[in-house]
């Protein structure tokens, strides 16, 4: 089922977070890179468009298409003695 890309991406950085929490005490994430087969779909509705994309179930989810959606997701700390 897709889903609005926000709420894709909101749920893998709760996931990315529980993770850390299942971990144990301890255990800090200061940089986390995913590549992702991607299914999306862009629809038209309501004079706007959305953006609907889920992760790829497997791999024949897009066997349609001669090379799959990807997304690449980099979340990474930013300190902030650095920030303006």
């Amino acid at each position: 089922m897709l889903r609005s890309l926000s709420t894709v991406l909101e749920d893998l950085h709760a996931g990315m977070q529980a993770a850390t929490r299942r971990a144990g005490h301890g255990v800090r994430i200061a940089q986390a890179e995913m590549t992702l087969p991607m299914d999306c779909a862009l629809v038209l509705a309501d004079s706007g468009c959305t953006l609907l994309a889920d992760v790829a179930r497997n791999p024949a989810d897009a066997s349609w298409r001669e090379s799959a959606s990807r997304l690449v997701l980099r979340w990474g700390e930013i300190p902030t003695e650095e920030l303006p």
